[in-house]
């Protein structure tokens, strides 16, 4: 799927063009195509048939994993044994998402780790759409085989497809290599001309591509083989920072004032092909106004080739001020490369829980450095996520920044994040919004008449656009989120630019039960908590429907995983008083839920050393 603005060109040569062999790179890889003498034997390989697993929920620029090899690949001088699978023809060893504008070359930009080999907007969205990919591991654990077949590209005619493409990549452990097939091509695309083909390792900073001086195809009944080195003798010295604190250095909500401080975590890598001395990586946050509240450092041990850290700073966050905060991580070794790979910013937005109305957002209220999105056809959409600061949370209302439209609608959707890997799968609520009631250049408000309360995890929200005239707003100022998503016929996909853009989306939300230490009930349980913070114990004074059922307490975390469960008693007549001791949890803010039978009740707990 193509973004309205995006420039594109394509360059066409004959087939002859391909030179038949090429590299090495600066590792040492080489390939040849099976025109080439010595070069590998086109010989389509049927995984459909012999029991390969699909690969369900492709869509229109997404993909889909992790999925187990059950073995370890070496590919350039590391082990990887896990993968995941791009709608667009590729196969990733770290998260992320291709789309176009595609790379011919290797690049630093996210995502890395990319074998490509047929990288095009291809689609598995369209209008009674045949494709389908598979997988499959051989018998012996040590072959990978992944078969795109019938897969057509993107295109804005009435089916939203044209072209067909079957294709596949093997992955053998045996020889390290890795073999492209192509069966069926069509050779170019609508928008985005030929299909790329090419490798390139974790950081960008290295690859080898097929086609970077054709921009042709590959032609149908063809194969591609990339070899390893023999003897590689390639010495690289690379830390890197994985992430800050949550594998997709995804931004996240705090409040102010708490009296439980925040830890402030990472993992860093050695990348590397030889062991690493001690190393510092330093650890900063910068409040809202610029002035650097946290500075840390913490040194590694010795690290070998491809093993990381987890770790946790000494200094911790305990912010203040409302707004936008930046946690910034760096390494520093000598000698390190490449640079692009060194550091880390995670966005931390810190709100007032005291407020009636807390409003979540990812663009600090700045409305004046804003590029737009929108797609061709006038079909697609953007999505964000959030994870509120507190539980239990009630959606009250939502906020979109539309920056044109000119007689077309959208619609405003909200998912729980039940889906696959915490995906989203279940519509809590869904709103048409009509084109008079869309302010241009300023907050079109929704608000819902029935709140939505979310109990643990967060929620996604959608803007899916209903005509080519309109387009939502996405702030460019940093630091950005990494938690926004490109959406199409339901399909989810890590946003393209997610690493500089920021979708205008924002939720208001509210306390969605009270959470002081005065009476309150619900669903007939009555109850109160004392004292909050507790710092060895706590004392719950209940009145419960009487029913005889059991009572239960369960104490979570403000994820909703739960940390205890008990019966502390019968349903029966009257005042009930109840201690536990809080010892036995580690400091920090819990959820205390009292239930028996259909009747529940929840408050906030806030546990201190």
């Amino acid at each position: 799927m193509k973004q309205l603005f995006t420039l594109f060109f394509s360059v066409l040569v004959s087939v002859s063009a391909f030179a038949g062999q090429g590299g090495p790179d600066t590792w040492g890889y080489t390939w040849k195509d099976s025109n080439e003498p010595g070069g590998p034997v086109y010989s389509w390989i049927d995984i459909v048939s012999e029991g390969g697993t699909e690969v369900k929920l492709l869509a229109d620029d997404n993909s889909r994993g992790p999925f187990p090899m059950n073995f370890d690949f070496t590919y350039y001088w590391y082990d990887v044994n896990q993968f995941w699978v791009g709608s667009n023809g590729y196969l990733l060893f770290q998260n992320g998402n291709i789309a176009s504008p595609f790379q011919w070359g290797a690049s630093t930009l996210a995502p890395n780790d990319v074998v490509g080999a047929f990288l095009n907007d291809l689609t598995f969205g369209g209008i009674n759409d045949s494709a389908e990919c598979y997988y499959k591991v051989n018998a012996a654990k040590d072959t990978l085989i992944v078969s795109w077949i019938n897969v057509p590209y993107f295109d804005t005619n009435a089916n939203g497809q044209s072209g067909n493409n079957t294709f596949q990549i093997i992955l053998s452990a045996v020889d390290h290599s890795i073999t492209f097939q192509y069966k069926d091509v069509t050779p170019t695309s609508p928008y985005s001309g030929a299909s790329s083909v090419g490798i390139e390792n974790y950081s960008g900073s290295i690859g080898l591509w097929f086609n970077a001086s054709t921009f042709v195809s590959p032609p149908e009944n063809f194969a591609i083989k990339y070899y390893y080195p023999v003897s590689p003798t390639l010495a690289v010295t690379d830390a890197a920072i994985i992430y800050n604190d949550n594998p997709e250095t995804g931004a996240i909500f705090l409040t102010n004032n708490s009296p439980v401080a925040h830890d402030l975590k990472a993992r860093v890598k050695n990348y590397g092909t030889v062991t690493t001395n001690p190393f510092n990586v330093q650890g900063v946050v910068k409040d809202p106004v610029g002035t650097q509240v946290v500075a840390n450092f913490y040194q590694t041990d010795t690290l070998d080739a491809q093993e990381y850290a987890d770790f946790t700073f000494s200094q911790q966050l305990n912010p203040v001020l409302e707004g936008t905060y930046k946690y910034f991580t760096i390494t520093q070794l000598p000698g390190d490369y490449p640079p692009s790979n060194n550091s880390k910013t995670q966005e931390i937005v810190v709100v007032d829980p005291t407020l009636p109305e807390v409003r979540l957002g990812y663009d600090d209220g700045q409305t004046n450095q804003l590029t737009s999105i929108n797609w061709i056809g006038g079909e697609g959409g953007i999505g964000t996520y959030i994870i509120p600061p507190f539980y239990p949370a009630q959606i009250t209302k939502l906020h979109y920044w539309n920056t044109s439209n000119y007689g077309d609608a959208f619609s405003a959707r909200i998912f729980d994040d039940d889906g696959i890997s915490g995906l989203p799968y279940s519509l809590l609520d869904s709103f048409y919004v009509e084109s008079g009631d869309i302010v241009v250049s300023g907050w079109t408000d929704i608000t819902l008449p029935n709140p939505v309360t979310i109990t643990s995890g967060g929620f996604y929200l959608s803007w899916d656009m209903h005509g080519e005239s309109i387009a939502l707003g996405m702030t460019i100022a940093a630091p950005f989120s990494n938690r926004s998503f490109e959406v199409f016929n339901n399909g989810w996909g890590i946003y393209r630019y997610r690493e500089t853009q920021d979708p205008m989306i924002n939720a208001t939300i509210t306390q969605g039960f009270p959470t002081n230490v005065t009476a309150s009930t619900f669903n007939g349980i009555e109850m109160y908590l004392s004292p909050n913070p507790a710092s060895d114990h706590a004392t719950i004074q209940y009145t419960v429907p009487a029913t005889n059922e059991k009572v239960w307490l369960a104490i979570t975390d403000l994820q909703g995983k739960l940390i205890s469960r008990q019966n502390i008693g019968t349903a029966t007549e009257g005042q009930h008083t109840y201690t536990f001791d809080t010892n036995q949890y580690a400091a920090g803010m819990y959820l205390v839920q009292m239930y028996s039978g259909k009747n529940k009740k929840m408050e906030k707990l806030v546990i201190m050393d």
